[in-house]
């Protein structure tokens, strides 16, 4: 026990000198003013680091906005480039679709006009026929002595004959 009233004394005793400081500290007001004039320092040097790099700052957003100024009076410049650019591949584009319309529209008449020359010529030909057809019914005709007149003259020529045979 000895030992924890020396322990306890030893504490009080620093404990007393503490608080002896602290009053005079309290009472001497010398470490305010001390720390008034290291923040005041701190506070000018701050504040000329500041200004320095506000001032490159300010310099270097005055430039950008001049390039960005020149950039603006670009744009209407460009985009009226543009606008023609687009037109000029407009009209060229509707060109070519009227081209592209006119030929499909002059290969279908030419499939047309093939198709209708296919027919005449198919017609020419079946005329043909016919006519060679005639001609050999006329040469059938001609050999066999009946007359051109059609179904009746034939029944005609075929009865006349048919009567003729039996009385040979």
């Amino acid at each position: 026990m000895a030992t924890t009233k020396i322990d306890v004394q030893k504490i009080i005793s620093r404990l007393k000198e503490a608080r002896t400081q602290i009053e005079a500290l309290i009472k001497d007001r010398g470490w305010v003013d001390q720390a008034k004039k290291v923040a005041e320092k701190q506070g000018k040097e701050v504040k000329k680091i500041l200004d320095t790099d506000v001032a490159k700052l300010k310099a270097f957003l005055e430039k950008e906005k001049k390039e960005l100024e020149k950039l603006q009076a670009q744009i209407p410049g460009e985009v009226d480039k543009i606008k023609k650019f687009v037109d000029g591949q407009k009209k060229e584009l509707t060109k070519l679709i009227g081209t592209v319309k006119s030929t499909a529209e002059t290969k279908a008449k030419t499939a047309k006009g093939a198709a209708k020359a296919k027919a005449t010529e198919a017609r020419a030909k079946a005329t043909q026929a016919a006519e060679k057809v005639q001609k050999r019914v006329s040469k059938t005709v001609a050999k066999t002595g009946l007359k051109a007149g059609g179904k009746k003259a034939a029944k005609k020529s075929a009865g006349a004959s048919a009567e003729a045979a039996p009385s040979a």
